[in-house]
């Protein structure tokens, strides 16, 4: 389902499917070579998502991802990570921190997007994780379950690697030196960039 999810998601954000498109269970199930099953599963999760509405026996209507959508979900999500980064600096161990920068410095010869991926949600998580405010996690599990998609195709361009990469180094340096300030503004900073980058992505479709 998940790959399925995928696809469809980047057809819509990419513009292939324009809002008001019908997409038909039984016709990407063929295209797909699999089951009706995960096909439903997939377009019910985009439903929940907000980007199709499923209609009882008419099929199921692309509704879009606009630059609002773009601009509301990582507004949201900024707003809950600084959240997260106040309640976690107490909890945040010196050790933890620079086991992420040593993944982090390994990085700078990779070219995987995939393990800049993993680098860049453990850093994250680590900090909201930390914050031990339960129903901040859930809803930030949401919000990047949600961007999921712009975050793989976004590690994907070197020069979105590598300012990630610098965002991140910078990071873990003001949380190490406890430096709430200064950690926030560079979270901020970080996010915004991401946004801007979503949005580029958006617009490319239109």
């Amino acid at each position: 389902m998940a790959d399925v999810y995928a696809t469809l998601f980047e057809r819509i954000i990419a513009g292939q499917y324009r809002a008001d498109t019908r997409l038909k269970e039984e016709e990407l199930a063929e295209e797909f070579g699999i089951s009706r099953t995960p096909v439903r599963e997939a377009l019910r999760q985009l439903a929940q998502d907000g980007l199709v509405q499923i209609l009882p026996k008419r099929g199921t209507r692309v509704i879009g991802f606009t630059v609002d959508d773009v601009e509301e979900i990582y507004e949201i999500r900024k707003s809950l990570e600084v959240q997260a980064l106040h309640s976690s600096i107490p909890f945040l161990s010196i050790q933890g921190l620079k086991s992420i920068r040593d993944e982090l410095l390994a990085l700078a010869n990779s070219n995987d997007p995939h393990l800049h991926e993993s680098v860049d949600a453990k850093l994250h998580n680590y900090f909201i994780d930390s914050s031990g405010k339960k129903r901040l996690i859930s809803l930030l599990s949401q919000m990047f379950r949600l961007i999921q998609r712009f975050r793989d195709l976004g590690f994907s361009d070197p020069q979105v690697r590598k300012t990630a990469l610098r965002a991140h180094l910078d990071l873990l340096e003001a949380l190490s030196m406890r430096d709430l300030d200064t950690a926030e503004q560079v979270l901020k900073a970080h996010i915004d960039e991401s946004k801007k980058n979503a949005v580029s992505l958006i617009l490319k479709g239109s």
